[in-house]
């Protein structure tokens, strides 16, 4: 939209734009400057603070909007969200008004994170549902099932026969809501049923979870968290 109200504006009307668009970047993130935050962002989250709406492209935008679910995370284990909701279910961007903006600098000097083994439960969720993402692109894609003879005798012929065994598994075990159809829920059907859109939104909910539960637990190389693994 932008791009095309531009493409009419004179190179004065862009250069006011662009002096406007930096202006407001500067405001917007001066109070992280203010509190000692700016040098804790990570350098791909730098890069993404230093662009204005003039120079943001699409794929930092689209990033961005992901990491909501990441902010989710950080807000629940700080103890700001009473819950994560399901897998199947994209976190509310207003929930970033639930933030202590009046005073952040007492806020970080008093927060604290829920107990860590509540945390670690909550990763370990994350890499389940996340596992069933990945595990459904090898389907997907037509891969082989591995050939192992203890798979084999074990009653594991498929991916769905995994798949099946762990839903069962993480349902008797609370770790998710009841089956269907042998499967994750999501979206009210089984895993394997959901169309490419929903399958495109519940794989990016695991992903961006999962990686801030793994940074939370320590799993970043250096406490790097651009370099968080998200492995299953």
């Amino acid at each position: 939209m932008l791009r095309e109200i531009s493409s009419r504006w004179s190179e004065d009307e862009h250069l006011k734009f662009e002096r406007q668009a930096e202006e407001r970047r500067d405001q917007f993130w001066q109070p992280l400057r203010d509190c000692g935050l700016w040098e804790h962002l990570s350098p791909h989250e730098q890069e993404y603070a230093e662009s204005t709406m003039a120079t943001m492209t699409e794929r930092q935008q689209v990033d961005a909007s992901w990491r909501m679910e990441a902010a989710l995370v950080l807000m629940w284990a700080l103890g700001l969200v009473p819950e994560m909701p399901p897998y199947d279910t994209s976190a509310d961007h207003d929930l970033l008004k639930e933030f202590p903006k009046p005073d952040v600098t007492t806020f970080v000097r008093t927060a604290r994170l829920r107990d860590l083994a509540e945390i670690d439960r909550a990763r370990g969720t994350a890499e389940l549902w996340h596992w069933r993402s990945r595990t459904r692109e090898l389907i997907e894609r037509g891969d082989a099932f591995p050939a192992d003879d203890r798979v084999a005798a074990a009653g594991f012929r498929s991916y769905d026969d995994v798949v099946r065994f762990s839903a069962q598994k993480a349902a008797e075990k609370g770790t998710m809501p009841p089956c269907i159809d042998d499967d994750f829920p999501a979206k009210g059907k089984a895993y394997r049923d959901l169309t490419e859109m929903q399958w495109s939104e519940v794989r990016s909910i695991a992903n961006e979870r999962h990686h801030a539960l793994n940074w939370l637990c320590g799993y970043a190389p250096d406490n790097r968290w651009d370099d968080t693994p998200t492995d299953t």
